[in-house]
């Protein structure tokens, strides 16, 4: 009987230990307050609000663009935030610094272009996304390490 009670006892015991493992795993399922808890959700202070409109099919310059680009403000900064936790966009090694408090131009370099790989392969296949031209407040700020206001 005693054997019983420790088998089970191990049994459960590591049934859950491996269970974080598991849903750290799954970014895609993870909230926004998860993504919080662990520090990487990002700040949507961070994100510039894109002023081309979904729907218009012209992007910056007049070229042309899907008629879903660029995509609603909340989804992409939760895949963005997704991506930032992972350390990654579908294999490609991104930086993106959320501390709100650090401005400097490389940082924001490497956050617009974080933002652009997110956009660029927003469908979840790589490469396979919104263009550029869609925001071109991202391609701004990856020239210059500038955010212009709101």
């Amino acid at each position: 009987m005693q054997f019983f009670k420790g088998a089970i006892f191990f049994l459960l015991t590591l049934g859950v230990s491996a269970l974080p493992t598991a849903i750290e795993s799954n970014y895609e399922n993870l909230t926004d307050t998860d993504l919080e808890n662990r520090g990487t959700a990002v700040n949507p202070a961070l994100v510039p609000v894109f002023k081309i409109q979904p729907g218009s099919g012209v992007g910056a310059n007049n070229v042309p663009i899907p008629k879903d680009c660029p995509p609603a403000r909340a989804e992409f900064i939760q895949k963005l935030s997704a991506n930032v936790a992972a350390g990654n966009v579908l294999g490609q090694r991104i930086n993106f610094n959320t501390d709100i408090k650090v401005t400097d131009v490389k940082t924001q370099k490497d956050r617009a272009t974080a933002m652009i790989i997110t956009l660029q392969s927003f469908s979840g296949t790589k490469g396979v996304g919104c263009p550029g031209a869609s925001t071109p407040e991202l391609t701004e700020l990856q020239k210059t390490g500038i955010q212009s206001p709101a």
